[in-house]
């Protein structure tokens, strides 16, 4: 038998095609497994909401409302957020205040440090307890299986390659499938990477929808911003002032007697200023914004 390893090239081929795709075959179902419904359907607060409407991030934006409307931060002209006396009580108010320097600091950057803050780490593997978030360590230890196996896969390859080449043997199956197993792979590295804003399993969409929370959340300030983004605080001027540091959805929501706004357009209702992102804040013109 003069077959390289005892197995013709065609048998080998579709061996290793099956070897090429099975690794991130897998790995795409349990994420699909994390992502399921668990049944959970109880969102326990203010932030847990957040979190679910739009991720970590989305957190902070609901802190931020809720400091601003207390007057407890306040944002100058350039969208910097500074702290404003006394610490508030709340540990998430706590964290926020506390990662805002005294020369300030924009949307941005504040939401990147208070996601690696303790205190949003711990509500988020709450939430992955709960069933609400996909668990993120599960999610990656997955992808990262599947690059580990695609280091076996490719090493085969390489080798059968070695052989058959002396030989004289067809190899541009082989190759195809060698690069095929090496964009998988890349796939793989990329999908194996930190999110950093956490994802909502189907149970979790379905309890920020249906589930079991306080609808009246959604009255407020900053029920409104967790459910919807920033574009949805009351006042255009901070919203265009924060959009200067900081990218959030556009979305419809209150501007000056009873029009709607969006973020980037006029206000409605005889409102003078621009809710857009060349607004400017006015020394105490009620929008909250200082020097």
């Amino acid at each position: 038998m003069n077959e390289p390893w005892g197995i013709s090239g065609p048998a080998f081929a579709w061996l290793y095609g099956i070897c090429a795709v099975a690794p991130i075959v897998l790995a795409v179902v349990h994420e699909l497994w994390l992502r399921r419904d668990t049944g959970a359907r109880t969102v326990p607060g203010l932030h847990h909401l957040a979190a679910l409407a739009g991720g970590v991030e989305r957190v902070t934006d609901t802190v931020v409302a809720g400091l601003l409307e207390r007057n407890l931060l306040r944002p100058d002209g350039r969208g910097l957020l500074h702290p404003i006396r006394p610490v508030p009580a709340d540990q998430f108010e706590r964290a926020v205040v506390s990662l805002v320097p005294g020369i300030g600091i924009g949307l941005r950057d504040l939401r990147a440090k208070t996601a690696r803050h303790d205190v949003v780490r711990e509500l988020r593997a709450d939430l992955e307890q709960r069933g609400l978030f996909v668990h993120e360590r599960r999610r990656r230890k997955g992808w990262q299986y599947a690059i580990a196996a695609y280091v076996a896969v490719f090493a085969l390859g390489i080798a059968r390659l070695a052989n058959a080449v002396p030989l004289k043997r067809p190899v541009g199956a082989l190759v195809v499938l060698l690069i095929v197993a090496a964009g998988a792979s890349g796939l793989a590295v990329w999908r194996q990477r930190p999110e950093r804003s956490g994802r909502a399993t189907a149970a979790g969409g379905l309890a920020l929808h249906y589930g079991d929370w306080d609808r009246g959340l959604g009255r407020t300030t900053a029920g409104r911003v967790a459910l919807h983004g920033l574009g949805a605080f009351p006042d255009p001027v901070v919203v265009g002032a924060l959009s200067k540091t900081g990218v959030f959805a556009r979305t419809a929501s209150t501007c000056g007697g009873g029009a709607s706004y969006a973020v980037g357009s006029s206000c409605g209702g005889g409102a003078s200023s621009s809710c857009g992102g060349g607004s400017s804040c006015g020394g105490g013109g009620g929008g909250g914004c200082g020097g």
